[in-house]
């Protein structure tokens, strides 16, 4: 049976105006702050918590009607006499066209537009659909406060929702230009240096730090090998069954590398350690309360204390990304095989680039003797 994003039937994309104040709206439609599962049990309205105050990793969860907030059809859909199924079939996939998270981020920056107009005093036909002039200044709002990216993000929200809703987007040339004037008026605080890349000196500093005696430090080497990307011959298949961006899963090719970083020998190391179910996820490992989920903080944190102690600043999961495109590239690796192996479809793998002044030479010298 077919099921709604949860994130988009909460309403994320479902706003009009004239939404229906929360003390009208029946307590059976109102959105819980938390995920519900199988186990969460049902609190009578009556006797819920208060909610937690709104932070803004944790936005408020938008509140709708599901019987009265959606979006009329076009005009030319009701001329065309296209059946209900069709256009069941429409929004099941378009529920489904962004990931998860990304909605909910989404979600809260509509809620942050409608906040600046109503401190604006901009009236509700402006708002949504928006005009172009209130998207301009709802982005001039970030100029020398925030990075362009961020700007640029809030725009991109504001988009999708026209897009979910099927109206016009009236977002144009002065747009652009008032996006390119935020990214020039970023200040020096907003901009993060970029993250050091994992190379291979940071791997075998971990690879000694670590107790392969201990089945959790065995499948944090597995996983950390497998985090990179490598170029020899020798390889396996990895199917991942769902990532951030491809909920019906991809594939994972890992390449044999010299010992002691060969992530094949790595993983297949850990898969002896910690013999697990088969539905359970690739890196349990086993402990004294059973089966354990090695989770990206718990990860994070014993690496991070193998390299501080090392010398090394702390890092983040980028990092290993970063440090696979860049060893490939070092490599010589054509940029374009390194995009396919990372499983980018664009080219925001750019912004993984280290070591420009490596990398130049050895893609660009000799150019003309080349040819």
């Amino acid at each position: 049976m077919r099921t709604q994003n949860p994130l988009l039937s909460s309403g994320y994309f479902d706003y009009s105006p004239s939404q229906t104040p929360l003390d009208m709206i029946p307590s059976q439609f109102r959105v819980s702050s938390k995920p519900h599962t199988r186990t969460t049990p049902k609190i009578p309205a009556k006797v819920a918590p208060r909610p937690r105050p709104v932070h803004k990793r944790h936005p408020k969860p938008r509140l709708f009607d599901p019987f009265h907030d959606h979006s009329p059809l076009p005009v030319y859909l009701n001329q065309m006499h296209i059946s209900q199924p069709t256009i069941a079939n429409i929004e099941y996939a378009l529920h489904h066209g962004w990931a998860d998270k990304t909605l909910e981020n989404y979600g809260s920056t509509v809620d942050r537009f409608l906040g600046f107009c109503t401190s604006e005093g901009i009236p509700p036909k402006f708002q949504l659909p928006a005009d172009e002039f209130v998207l301009c200044a709802f982005a001039a709002s970030s100029a020398g406060v925030h990075a362009g990216s961020t700007a640029r993000n809030n725009i991109a929200a504001l988009k999708a929702w026209h897009a979910a809703q099927n109206v016009e987007w009236n977002g144009g040339a002065r747009l652009h230009y008032v996006l390119a004037g935020v990214e020039n008026l970023a200040p020096e605080t907003s901009k993060r240096p970029p993250r050091p890349p994992i190379n291979a000196t940071m791997l075998r500093a971990l690879y000694d730090g670590l107790d392969f005696c201990n089945p959790r430090d065995v499948a944090i080497f597995a996983a950390a090998t497998v985090c990179r990307s490598s170029r020899n011959k020798k390889s396996a298949i990895l199917k991942l069954p769902r990532t951030k961006t491809k909920k019906g899963g991809e594939t994972v090719v890992l390449v044999g590398q010299t010992s002691p970083l060969d992530p094949q020998i790595a993983l297949d190391m850990h898969l002896r350690a910690n013999v697990c179910d088969p539905g359970t996820s690739l890196f349990t490992f086993s402990s004294p309360n059973g089966p354990t989920i090695l989770t990206k903080p718990k990860f994070l944190q014993r690496c991070n204390e193998i390299w501080t102690a090392a010398g090394y600043p702390r890092t983040t999961g980028h990092s290993f990304r970063i440090g696979g495109t860049t060893e490939l590239l070092l490599a010589g690796v054509a940029p374009d095989v390194v995009k396919a192996m990372g499983r980018w479809s664009s080219n925001a793998f750019l912004r993984y680039w280290r070591s420009l002044e490596d990398l130049a030479p050895i893609h660009a010298k000799f150019i003309h003797a080349k040819s």
